[in-house]
């Protein structure tokens, strides 16, 4: 009886889980055109627009991706400290392409204590220098929560 309740417990988590990913609502993201303006849109239902980001030194060691967070402030980038706020968190490519989005490589919607994973849209990497790095990313959750634009930051030293 306790391994059945136990199961049951794990299942509902899982399914919880994966509730927390974008669903399917026929809007392909994939394929559409980045905007040359900075990164804009909609986090949480609010208007939002890209101002400061930075990749984490330690988080992207040895990966092949950077783990990067842009804001809607000002900060001061590559340091400890990083505004509050609903932002995103993205998965960027460490060479020039064009790339979509899946479970492997996503995006997420900050907004207040709740992580939007999306999976649906595309980043584009234009450049990548041993300071910084340029891209373009168009990726939706849900009506609510939807970017599209330009972006450039800083690359952080180890």
């Amino acid at each position: 009886m306790m391994n059945k309740l136990a199961l049951a417990l794990l299942a509902s988590t899982s399914l919880l889980s994966f509730a927390g990913c974008a669903t399917d609502d026929g809007d392909d993201m994939s394929s559409a055109e980045i905007s040359a303006s900075p990164v804009a849109g909609k986090v949480g239902g609010q208007p939002w627009t890209y101002v400061a980001g930075h990749t984490d030194a330690f988080l992207s060691e040895g990966d092949d991706d950077f783990f990067a967070t842009l804001f809607p402030a000002q900060f001061t980038t590559c340091g400890f400290s990083e505004p509050s706020g609903d932002h995103l968190i993205l998965s960027i490519p460490k060479a020039v392409g064009d790339y979509p989005m899946s479970l492997a490589r996503n995006m997420t919607f900050v907004v207040g204590n709740d992580n939007k994973i999306a999976i649906d849209g595309h980043i584009v990497v234009t450049e990548v220098t041993a300071t910084q790095l340029k891209a373009g990313i168009a990726a939706k959750f849900d009506d609510q929560n939807t970017i599209n634009g330009s972006f450039t930051i800083p690359i952080c030293a180890d």
